[in-house]
């Protein structure tokens, strides 16, 4: 028991690490801007090659977790991810930003489908709780790591707060190497190309994909809308965008529907993210805090439905793992667009508002696909099951 509890806390632990380092660049990009020299096209381009490295790795994490073990995997990663964010403060600054960025990103990007597959061996009789409690790390990562941060940056400026975020992951890969228990068996092996031949994992990346542009377009471009009011504004408005937008949702752990694969779920969700982007790309600077916590409500929403598809579709061990690789890797590599195009978008018109037509699109292409995939999965899940 104590043993689980452990192993339950350092799950939440290393969730934590994969996100909160990865949700600390966007709200100090204004700073590494300036401090660099660099253009928004350019600033744009970090976030989005962040996204595009998540998901180009994802599925080659699927295939080390089974040569290497998927517990030895997750050490490496997250050692080197503390590594790479140390790598963020070193000369020549404009390559270690972009760089080390990447490099970070491709070690959480590795890491999360050995930790399906841990979860589900670890815990054979929770795993809806351990679940859940993964992704409480996850979104509890990118409230802290986008609302924490910019006091961080503040106080110790951005690379003092890259050192210090740094040192949690080499901590947390100290105590997941004590205190874990060892691999037994190899992670399992997956028949990739029969997986990528089900329409389900299609429509599950679907799902999946335009949240993340979404939210990561928004998260990136919204401190530029905001920054002449300080890093205290910034920071308490990203509380909106990440932190509030949670509360509602942990209800989701203590009811019986399936909201996953809800129709009605989706279509708000991508509703309420269309509506905050429209405020946003109309300049209405005065409500961006309410306008912020309907993006973050709509996009977190979908984000944890999202991940919970998998494990609820796929039919063993296997099939969950490489139905999340298969998510990740669409999902990112398609919303990796986003805040690139936002960034394109900025330097032609030369107006910060211009960069929240993409999440706009996004958002209304996020109920489109909501009110169709859902329908598809239940269909396909309730034949599966004859």
């Amino acid at each position: 028991m104590r043993r689980n509890v452990i192993s339950l806390g350092l799950v939440w632990l290393t969730a934590f690490n994969l996100r909160v380092i990865l949700f600390a660049i966007p709200p100090v990009l204004p700073a590494i801007r300036s401090d660099l020299g660099l253009s928004y096209s350019a600033t744009g381009t970090i976030t989005s090659l962040a996204i595009l490295v998540l998901g180009a790795a994802s599925i080659p994490g699927a295939l080390l977790a089974t040569r290497y073990g998927a517990r030895r995997l997750v050490a490496i990663c997250v050692a080197g991810l503390g590594v790479f964010t140390i790598s963020l403060t070193l000369p020549p600054a404009v390559f270690w930003v972009f760089a080390g960025s990447a490099l970070l990103t491709l070690s959480i990007a590795l890491a999360q489908p050995p930790l399906a597959v841990l979860i589900r061996r670890w815990f054979p009789d929770g795993i809806a709780r351990a679940s859940s409690l993964y992704g409480n790390g996850l979104l509890m990562g990118n409230v802290v790591g986008a609302s924490v941060s910019p006091f961080m940056s503040r106080a110790l400026g951005w690379r003092g707060m890259f050192l210090v975020w740094a040192a949690v992951a080499l901590v947390g890969v100290l105590l997941w190497v004590r205190f874990t228990p060892r691999d037994q068996v190899a992670a399992p092996r997956s028949n990739l190309g029969a997986i990528a031949r089900d329409p389900r994992v299609w429509q599950i990346a679907a799902l999946f994909t335009f949240q993340n542009l979404v939210y990561f377009t928004v998260a990136t471009w919204m401190p530029f809308l905001i920054n002449d009011r300080g890093p205290g504004f910034v920071a308490t408005t990203l509380l909106f965008l990440n932190f509030f937008p949670i509360v509602p949702l942990f209800a989701l752990s203590f009811v019986r529907w399936q909201y996953a694969l809800s129709t009605t779920f989706y279509v708000v969700a991508g509703g309420l993210a269309a509506l905050g982007s429209l405020g946003l790309l109309l300049g209405l600077a005065d409500l961006v805090r309410p306008l912020a916590f309907m993006v973050g409500l709509g996009t977190a929403a979908a984000f944890v439905a999202s991940i919970a598809l998998p494990p609820l579709i796929a039919g063993d061990e296997s099939e969950a793992s490489t139905y999340s690789a298969l998510m990740y890797t669409a999902g990112y590599l398609l919303a990796f667009t986003g805040p690139i195009t936002a960034g394109m978008l900025v330097d032609a018109t030369g107006t910060i508002t211009s960069a929240f037509w993409p999440p706009l699109v996004g958002g209304i292409l996020m109920a489109v696909v909501g009110s169709l995939a859902p329908r598809l999965l239940t269909r396909s899940r309730a034949a599966a099951a004859r």
